[in-house]
Parts: structure tokens; sequence; C-alpha cells
């Protein structure tokens, strides 16, 4: 480990975390159930209902999967999770660093800021029924290479999946995202995901949000800090994709100047708290595509998602990139593979086989 540490130091790598033994003490019990939305289920669950132990042990399993999955380590992770006094506890085996007892303590010191906010709506009259408070939990939280920012989880994933990248918005990203190359099993590295609104809410909700993101932000900008900040041992802060109209007019409002707005493919340099400059990059919302009048805007949409998302492969792999020849290359790439851009939209979105979409690209 020791020489290791001196190689690292001395060729300025990274520095990769070790597995750890540690303990966490994640709050007073009524606290820790607020944020992680217990009971999760309320509809057709599972019988006997999942404890408020056995809910925080499921979300914390997913971020110490997705984070140990960049170090490719043998053993496992494995975490127990105990109600000792009005505490909530976690003891972690083979966590993905010594430090990650802090990054859980940080993100949920964070996720009050969130869970406050929606106290204020509440108090204001402004909570609608179908609504339920829903951090982005299950995330990786140490070892991400980039971060998504979106508008707000679908209600499915809160009382049915329970694991956000299960949605059919981050589904469809994956899949863009391995169209350039992404590893499927990274896509937990690439998809960690703050909402302007961590409001669980119907599909259809998003225009009932819109006076709600003021009382959000203190707890977004927290967590954009926190997540593109750079990781242990590292100078690269972690790149972003700010993904539909509301995360870029939201991102816009926040850190550029007044009146600014953020288009799709529009590339900007921002300090978001961390006295270092992140590179975000507009895209469209996964699922804009479904909703193109005709496939030329489809397959143009295709292009514009296909070249974000190599953006942000690209970045991810290698963050101390030059962000704006990394979107050159990324653009003209897929621009001169216009017909590849054009069967990826048939069989990906419109579900034509191979052939039929090579037909209707010829």
């Amino acid at each position: 480990m020791q020489n290791n540490l001196i190689v690292a130091l001395l060729l300025g790598l990274p520095l990769l975390a070790t597995a750890a033994d540690i303990e966490v003490d994640l709050g007073k019990r009524d606290d820790v159930a607020a944020l992680f939305s217990y009971p999760n289920c309320q509809q057709n669950c599972p019988e006997p209902a999942p404890s408020l132990e056995m809910t925080v042990s499921h979300w914390l399993m997913q971020n110490l999967l997705r984070d140990a999955s960049a170090s490719g380590g043998k053993v496992p992770p494995a975490v127990k999770v105990r109600n000792d006094g009005d505490h909530i506890k976690a003891s972690i085996s083979n966590a993905p660093g010594d430090d990650y007892g802090q990054q859980i303590s940080s993100y949920l010191d964070i996720g009050q800021l969130g869970y406050q906010g929606a106290q204020d709506i509440k108090q204001a009259g402004g909570w609608k029924s179908d609504w339920r408070f829903f951090l982005t939990l299950g995330m990786a939280l140490r070892n991400h290479r980039t971060v998504q920012l979106l508008h707000f989880p679908p209600d499915t994933v809160l009382n049915d999946s329970q694991d956000y990248l299960t949605a059919a918005t981050t589904l469809r990203w994956a899949q863009v995202l391995g169209y350039n190359g992404m590893n499927t099993r990274d896509n937990g590295l690439y998809q960690t995901i703050a909402d302007i609104a961590p409001i669980a809410a119907p599909a259809s909700a998003g225009s009932e949000l819109t006076q709600v993101y003021s009382y959000f932000s203190p707890y977004t900008s927290a967590l954009l800090q926190s997540w593109t900040a750079p990781q242990a041992g590292s100078s690269n802060v972690r790149p972003m994709v700010a993904l539909g109209g509301p995360a870029r007019a939201w991102f816009a409002q926040q850190y550029l100047p007044a009146g600014s707005s953020m288009d799709v493919l529009q590339l900007v340099k921002v300090d978001i708290g961390s006295n270092k400059q992140v590179p975000v990059l507009g895209g469209n919302h996964p699922s804009y595509i479904w909703y193109a009048n005709t496939d030329q805007d489809g397959i143009a949409i295709m292009q514009q998602d296909l070249t974000v998302a190599c953006w942000q492969n690209a970045m991810g792999q290698k963050p101390d990139g030059d962000a704006q020849s990394v979107l050159n290359s990324c653009t003209t790439s897929w621009k001169n593979d216009s017909d590849m851009v054009c069967r990826l939209y048939y069989t990906s979105v419109k579900n034509l086989s191979a052939a039929d979409a090579k037909a209707k690209c010829s």
C-alpha cells in the first residue's frame, strides 16, 4: 500500500481507495425515515413490508455496489443496518474507501436541506397530494465520473422499483452512453443524478413543479458542489450534463449571468463551489425524443443526444481533457455518421428491426 501511494503521488495519479470496514451513525430514527422516504412502497407492497432498517440497507447497498464497480474489487461490499437506541447505524464491510462513512454523512446532511425545502412548501400550501419527498438515493457517492442534473424523479422509482437507474429515462440514457462506448457495468458511475425538485411525482407533473424549484436551490447547489468536486487524491473536477429544459433553465439562473439561457449542446465552465471551473454541457431530457413531432425531428434530437453522451463518456474517462475540443470532436463524429444516427433512432426509439431501419435510412 505504501509503495502504491508513493507511485501515485509521484505520477500525479488519483489515489485509489482501499476496501475498509466502517461504521456510520446515520442519525435519529425519525430523521432517517424522512430522508429515506420510509415507507417507500405504498401499494402492491411485498409481505411482510420492509422495515426501516431493510429500506436503508437496500439504498446503501446500491451506493456501495456502484462505487465499488470503479475498483473492480473481488470482495463485494456488505452492509448491516440496525437500530441503536434512537439512532440508525450502518456497519459496512469492504467499503470503497475508509472515507466512505464521511461521504454518506455528507450526503445525508445535504439531504436535510432538501427535506427542509419540502417542509417549507407544505407550510406555504403548495404541496400536491400525489407528491412525495424523494432524494436521489442509491447513487455512486465517491467514485462517480460524471454528474447528471435532471428535473424530478418519476414516482414509479420510489413506489415500485426502488432503483432510480431502472427508470425509463435513465435506461434510455444508459443506452445512448453505450452507443458511445461506455461499458454497461460503468453506468452507475456516469449517472450520478441530482434533481432540481426532489419530489417523486407522476410523469405528467412537470409543469406543476415550476413554482417550487427555489425552495430546493440550497439543496441542489450543495449537492452539485459536493458531487462535482474532485475525488480524494485528484485535482480534476467531475464534468456535468444538464438534461432537459427545466434543469438547464435552473442551472442558468443559478450560475450564469443574469438573463442568460442554456441551450442544448451549449458548453459552459462555472465554479460550482470548489474554486474550480466545472465543465457543464446542456442536453435534452432523455425522454424528449419520444415527443418528437416527426421522424425528421426525432433524428435531429437523436444526433444531439448522441453528441452529448459522447462528450459525457469521453470527459468521464479523461476529466482533464479539453472540454471544448472533446465537444468539437463528438459533434463532427456524429455529424459525419448521419446514417448510423438514423438507424439508431429507428431501432431504439421506433423499435424497428435493423433491416427495416437500414431501409428507412438508405
